[in-house]
């Protein structure tokens, strides 16, 4: 499976929003600033992010995106369905037609691809923005007794 770039932008956009810590609206000017990428390329990717309701608009002088719901409640794996559609490696997981092969219903490696996606799925479901953060203000006061 192989990401694209869609998927590392939107995560480090949400998380700039998330360290930030302020309650009113965050622009894309200002993401794309603070995290050094493209404004446009950025205002793509926080549209579908808007679509999945893992941000919403606030119009107005200060406007910009905000959080829809608490970052406890928007795991790293909602944020790649967002953007990426799907967290599958290969088509035939999600379904069987759309394996071409001869041998598709006595396929012994579609097994190895399920349980891969249920591991990636498992993982990136379990990780919040909430956590990131967390894990972000702990690095910055120095991390545990070292």
């Amino acid at each position: 499976m192989k990401l694209s770039t869609k998927s590392r932008y939107a995560l480090e956009g949400l998380f700039y929003m998330a360290v930030a810590g302020r309650e009113d609206a965050v622009n894309i000017k200002e993401i794309a600033k603070e995290t050094n990428l493209s404004a446009a390329y950025l205002e793509q990717i926080f549209f579908k992010l808007k679509q999945a309701g893992i941000v919403r608009t606030k119009r107005g002088a200060r406007g910009g995106f905000v959080f829809n719901r608490p970052l406890a409640d928007i795991s790293v794996g909602q944020v790649i369905r967002a953007v990426e559609g799907s967290l599958v490696p290969v088509k035939c997981v999600e379904s069987l037609s759309a394996c071409k092969s001869r041998v598709r219903y006595s396929c012994v490696s579609r097994q190895v691809w399920v349980e891969l996606s249920n591991a990636i799925a498992r993982t990136a479901d379990r990780i919040t923005l909430e956590q990131l953060q967390q894990e972000w203000y702990e690095e910055q006061r120095g991390g545990d007794s070292q």
